[in-house]
């Protein structure tokens, strides 16, 4: 095996591949982020393997959960016999889906061809197609009998108040200024209220993909396909809308809303909870970038944007994405 690995990875990614029916040929590491990643070339046949390590605490401990990551492989197993376009899972020799080596969860994807998607290529088409993969996603997650025992995170109240607190620190040391800080923790307290009281239906709520931002989603002769399951949770579909209309231009929303619509609903008065839900989502990844060194410049240019530009408008009861 002509390989390409970290020194720290390698001897667990080379045992992890000696557990499946495959012959690699050539493996390259990728990234570490929620994951440790490598591509595994078979000849012509490619696959992803995931070692379940995260880089950052902040992405959550669900990794380490076998019974979790076990679920999200089988969610992918029935979105691929769905007809969505998602990379299947592949199981082991033991017939099992997770590896287990050195107290680290093991997981093997076939690999999903297509180029990431850039802001240069998306169209009106494309940002429809994303609306109906999304839409698409909801309509089986509201449609699915979960399998005994499945298991994964949960997007509620309590978890965007605590990745709120986590940028607490930044104010103390004087990254973050209080005011900012002040305009996003009012938005996460109006999104907690909202969530406490909402009425949720299977129609509404459920399995989302929980990481649906353009880096996720692949272009592959012209169709639009989706990757990165690993952070998939449970809450309130409106998370993943949220997610998607961040990285869809404005101009293309209605295409997005109208195909999504062909496949799942919208709450009424969807509009101020989907913007709640960004600005929930973007504390989240501030709270991820709090102990980054690599992030701090970011970090300090993006949060003062973010609170008043965005957060202070929703806050006085305007809206930055939908029409007043």
């Amino acid at each position: 095996m002509n390989a390409s690995l970290p020194p720290l990875w390698q001897p667990l990614a080379e045992q992890a591949l000696a557990q499946y029916a495959i012959h690699p040929t050539q493996v390259t590491y990728l990234q570490h982020s929620e994951n440790v990643t490598f591509e595994v070339e078979c000849g012509r046949t490619k696959y992803l393997l995931r070692l379940h390590t995260p880089v950052n605490p902040a992405f959550g401990a669900h990794g380490q959960n076998p019974q979790a990551v076990n679920s999200e492989m089988l969610w992918l197993e029935a979105l691929k016999k769905a007809r969505l376009p998602v990379p299947p899972p592949v199981k082991n020799r033991q017939k099992e889906y997770v590896t287990r080596l050195d107290e680290t969860n093991i997981t093997l994807l076939k690999w999903q061809a297509g180029q990431t998607l850039t802001a240069e290529q998306e169209t009106e088409e494309v940002a429809a197609q994303i609306g109906e993969l999304t839409g698409r996603l909801h309509q089986q997650a509201s449609r699915w009998t979960l399998p005994k025992n499945f298991t994964r995170p949960r997007r509620d109240a309590a978890y965007f108040e605590n990745a709120m607190l986590n940028l607490w620190p930044a104010v103390e040391d004087g990254r973050l200024a209080a005011r900012d800080y002040k305009e996003l923790q009012a938005a996460i307290a109006w999104l907690g209220a909202q969530l406490r009281n909402l009425s949720q239906t299977r129609l509404t709520a459920g399995l989302l993909h929980g990481d649906l931002h353009r880096g996720n989603f692949l272009l592959y002769r012209r169709q639009v396909r989706v990757i990165d399951f690993s952070m998939c949770a449970f809450g309130h579909f409106a998370y993943d809308l949220a997610t998607c209309l961040s990285n869809v231009r404005q101009a293309h929303h209605p295409a997005f809303l109208e195909q999504y619509t062909r496949f799942a609903p919208l709450v009424s008065n969807y509009q101020p909870l989907v913007e709640a839900y960004y600005l929930a989502s973007v504390v989240v990844t501030f709270s991820l970038w709090i102990n980054d060194p690599d992030s701090q410049e970011v970090l300090v240019r993006r949060v003062p944007y973010i609170a008043q530009e965005y957060a202070a408008r929703f806050n006085n009861g305007g809206h930055f994405w939908f029409s007043d």
